[in-house]
C-alpha cells in the first residue's frame, strides 16, 4: 500500500517525464521525503540536483568516476562510496549517503541521496530501491520526450525557412481546429487573425487555392484521410510567397564568394540587369561584369537566368 506522499512523489515523476515539471523541482520534494539535505541523478554529461544550500542545479558536467558502475538496482551505503572515491568526489559526500545505479536505455545513471547530519536508516535503503525502477523509467521517457521534442523543433525551423505553415480546418462546422506556430506567424506578420481565414477560404469548397493577402497564399486540401484527422477535418497550408532572398553575407559564405559579389548576385536575383545592380550598388559596370564573373566560374552557373533559379530554388533559400 503507498503512502500518499509515495504516490505524489510517482505522479510528479510523470510529470517529469512528460517535461511538465523539471528535474530539480522533483528532487526537492524526494529530498524532503527522505528527509535529506542534497537529492541528485547523474547521467552521462548532465547532472540535476536539489541541495539545501545551493538550491535547484541542472548543468552539464561528466559523471563522476565516484559514481559509475554501479550495479542497478543496488543500494550503495556512505562508507562503500567513501571506500570507492577520490580526493575529487569528496565534494559529492555528506556524513552520510545513499547512491543506487538505475538501469536505463540511454547509458549509466545513478540518483544519490546526501545527509549533512545523522546517518540513513535500513527503511531508507528500502524505499530507495524502490523508486529507483520508476525513476530509471522516468528518464528513458524524459529522453524520448526531449528526442521528440528536439525533431518537432527542427521542423518548425524548416517549416519557417520554407515559409510554410499548416492549419486543420472542420469542414462540418466550419471552424478552425489547430493553427500551428508557423502558420500563425505567417498570419500576424501579413496582419491576419486566424478566425478570418474562414472569411476567406471555405474548407467546403476544397481543394481550393487562395490569395489571402498580397505575399501569403492559401491552400485548402480535400477531406481525404490523413494521418491524425478525425472526419471532416481537412489540412490547409499558408505559403509566404513574398519571402526575399537570404542575407547576402549568408550567400557568400555559401557560395565561397565575397559579400560585394554576393549583393551583386542578390540583386540580380531579383531582376536588376547587370547595369542596374551595378548603379544599385554603386558599382562601376565593369567592376560588376567582373564580380559576375567570379560569381558564374564559382558555382559553374551560365547567365542571369540560372542564377536566378539558383538563388530562389536551391537550398539556399533555407539560410535565413
Amino acid at each position: 500500500m503507498l503512502e500518499p506522499e509515495e504516490s505524489t512523489l510517482l505522479l510528479k515523476l510523470g510529470d517529469v517525464a512528460s517535461q511538465l515539471l523539471d528535474w530539480p523541482v522533483f528532487l526537492r520534494d524526494f529530498a524532503a521525503f527522505f528527509q535529506t539535505d542534497a537529492a541528485q541523478i547523474f547521467v552521462p554529461q548532465h547532472i540535476w540536483g536539489w541541495d539545501r544550500t545551493s538550491a535547484a542545479q541542472s548543468r552539464a558536467a561528466p559523471l563522476p568516476l565516484l559514481f559509475s558502475g554501479l550495479r542497478a538496482g543496488r543500494v550503495y551505503s556512505g562508507e562503500e562510496l567513501r571506500d570507492r572515491a577520490l580526493a575529487q568526489d569528496m565534494q559529492w559526500l555528506g556524513a552520510d549517503n545513499r547512491a543506487i545505479g538505475l538501469n536505463c536505455r540511454h547509458g549509466a545513471a545513478c540518483l544519490v541521496l546526501r545527509r549533512d547530519k545523522g546517518a540513513f536508516r535500513a527503511a531508507d535503503g528500502a524505499r530507495l530501491a524502490a523508486f529507483a525502477p520508476h525513476v530509471a523509467q522516468a528518464l528513458d521517457q524524459w529522453h524520448a520526450t526531449q528526442a521528440i521534442t528536439a525533431r518537432l523543433h527542427r521542423m518548425q525551423d524548416l517549416a519557417r525557412r520554407i515559409g510554410v505553415g499548416g492549419m486543420v480546418l472542420d469542414v462540418t462546422r466550419p471552424a478552425i481546429v489547430t493553427v500551428d506556430t508557423v502558420a500563425a506567424s505567417l498570419l500576424a506578420g501579413h496582419g491576419l487573425d486566424a478566425r478570418a481565414v474562414l472569411d476567406i477560404a471555405k474548407p467546403q469548397d476544397a481543394p481550393a487555392l487562395h490569395t489571402l493577402s498580397a505575399g501569403l497564399d492559401l491552400l485548402v486540401l480535400s477531406d481525404t484521410p490523413a494521418k491524425g484527422l478525425m472526419p471532416g477535418q481537412v489540412m490547409a497550408y499558408l505559403r509566404r510567397t513574398d519571402a526575399p532572398l537570404p542575407d547576402p553575407v549568408h550567400i557568400a559564405a555559401a557560395l565561397g564568394i565575397s559579400r560585394a559579389e554576393a549583393r551583386l548576385a542578390c540583386a540580380m536575383g531579383e531582376g536588376a540587369s547587370l547595369s542596374a545592380a551595378a548603379a544599385q550598388l554603386g558599382l562601376t559596370v565593369e567592376t560588376a561584369r567582373n564580380y559576375s564573373k567570379r560569381i558564374y566560374a564559382r558555382t559553374g552557373l551560365r547567365g542571369q537566368a540560372a542564377l536566378v533559379r539558383y538563388l530562389w530554388c536551391s537550398a539556399l533559400m533555407l539560410a535565413r
